[in-house]
């Protein structure tokens, strides 16, 4: 095993910095029907540790195979922080996607992606979160589909 250790990474040109990726971490949601109307659901809420304070953070959403009625609509919201009650971190994606019904055939993706809003001060444990708050019954990744919220920890 080899270790690459350095102060600092910097171009050719000496105003040039790079940012490279500390740690990329994946966390799911499987097939989860019957989600209520009217109020946010929590699918994900799981802890990662940061590896150096300061950092910023890629997040990338894929939730997909979603139905609900048709004319409908679906709100996903991501949080990053230190709770562990979602909505007390810091909001970094918040999308919303229109439904095309309940059948097999009417599934839409809903997708969210956000660089740079949230930046670690420590590196005590954090907390990534997914919520959905549909405006009618919702079945998310539908077909034994995966959901998927990618973080990406950046230095600077």
């Amino acid at each position: 095993m080899s270790t690459l250790r350095v102060d600092n990474l910097r171009g050719q040109e000496s105003s040039t910095v790079f940012k490279y990726v500390v740690q990329t971490l994946q966390f799911t949601v499987a097939e989860t029907s019957s989600i209520s109307s009217g109020s946010a659901t929590t699918l994900i809420n799981s802890t990662f540790t940061p590896r150096t304070s300061g950092n910023k953070f890629a997040v990338w959403l894929h939730l997909p195979n979603c139905t609900a009625t048709a004319g409908g609509s679906v709100v996903a919201y991501v949080y990053v922080g230190t709770s562990a009650t979602p909505t007390s971190n810091t909001q970094v994606i918040f999308s919303q996607e229109r439904m095309e019904g309940t059948g097999a055939d009417d599934v839409t993706s809903i997708h969210g992606h956000d660089f740079g809003t949230f930046t670690c001060a420590s590196t005590d444990t954090h907390y990534v979160s997914l919520t959905v708050t549909p405006d009618h019954t919702l079945t998310v990744a539908r077909h034994s589909n995966t959901g998927k919220l990618l973080l990406q920890e950046i230095a600077p």
